[in-house]
């Protein structure tokens, strides 16, 4: 995302660093743009970066630049994880719209009894050490903004070894044991803390940015039928005309067409549906204005009772348990 470049260049201006000419350096010929869909490829940033090291001499850089990087950098995203109802809902959309933020890597949630593993993978080995301080830095900042100013994860791994000397920069910066040399980037929470309720929460303001931000992955890649898919399965589940076969007219395709192509990808429609209605449920639910009833609706269920049974599925909860009516 090029957004990522300006975010490089405040924390260079700040440093005293001349910002235009090390971009020249770099290759980059031309400022990047706010655009969500300015793209800037991931071995000039790690160039870029190594120049930035270079001429302000410090190696934890990646740390400072987490600084500059806001919310809103993330254009439609961000202000989807500004308005999510819990760590949990925030880092699931991350996971499924990570692609705008990069193509270098993706996040993944995994489930370790009472802890949870927010891990990057990633997918080539161009991306700098940098930026990989700069992302974990910058999802701990977001967790203080929206869940408690003081939240310390439990334990952050970095695939870097730590800078001599620099052990207490970023302890400061993490306030959590850290594992150097780890093999994949990850940030430990509780599960108590994952599932907390965020008083920010706006399921409006959360769903319309989920629009945007899926309409953006489309503009970026057309031929990605799991953004595709997603984003026509979001708009159409208020209406209920979220079949399958409705889904592939849309996408002017035959439904055996749509399920070959998502076979290809490693999913289904089925498995698409029950993760957006999932996401989208846990969000209805923080609004307790809003009766189990209309929610069961507005996903698309027939009854109350069929969402009841697929909640339970998702969750090991009814939605009366998990709201605690």
């Amino acid at each position: 995302m090029g957004a990522y470049a300006l975010a490089i260049r405040k924390a260079l201006d700040m440093a005293d660093i001349d910002s235009q000419a090390l971009f020249r350096e770099a290759g980059i010929k031309q400022m990047p743009s706010n655009d969500p869909l300015d793209r800037i490829p991931i071995a000039t940033i790690a160039q870029l970066l190594r120049l930035a090291v270079r001429d302000t001499g410090d190696p934890a850089f990646g740390l400072v630049v987490a600084r500059y990087v806001h919310p809103s950098t993330l254009h439609a995203l961000g202000y989807a994880l500004l308005a999510s109802s819990s760590l949990r809902d925030c880092c699931q959309r991350i996971e499924n719209y990570f692609r705008l933020v990069s193509e270098g890597g993706s996040l993944s949630i995994v489930e370790q009894d009472e802890r949870i593993k927010i891990a990057m993978t990633l997918h080539t080995d161009s991306v700098a050490v940098e930026t990989i301080d700069a992302w974990n830095a910058f999802v701990v900042r977001l967790f203080r903004l929206i869940y408690k100013p003081d939240f310390a994860p439990l334990q952050v791994d970095l695939q870097r070894p730590c800078p001599a000397g620099y052990e207490a920069i970023y302890q400061k910066s993490f306030h959590a044991p850290i594992n150097y040399d780890a093999p994949v980037s990850a940030i430990y929470v509780s599960a108590e803390d994952f599932d907390a309720p965020l008083d920010g929460a706006n399921r409006e303001i959360a769903l319309q940015s989920d629009q945007i931000a899926g309409q953006y992955l489309v503009r970026l890649d057309k031929a990605d039928i799991v953004s595709l898919v997603r984003n026509e399965i979001l708009k159409a589940l208020p209406s209920g005309r979220h079949s399958k076969t409705e889904i592939a007219r849309h996408l002017h395709m035959s439904p055996s067409t749509l399920q070959l192509k998502l076979t290809e990808k490693g999913t289904s429609y089925h498995d698409l549906l029950n993760d957006l209605r999932k996401s989208v449920a846990l969000s209805y639910l923080e609004d307790t204005r809003t009766s189990i009833t209309e929610i069961g609706f507005l996903l698309g269920f027939t009854d109350t009772s069929s969402f009841t049974r697929a909640f339970r599925r998702w969750t090991g909860k009814s939605p009366t348990e998990y709201r605690g009516d």
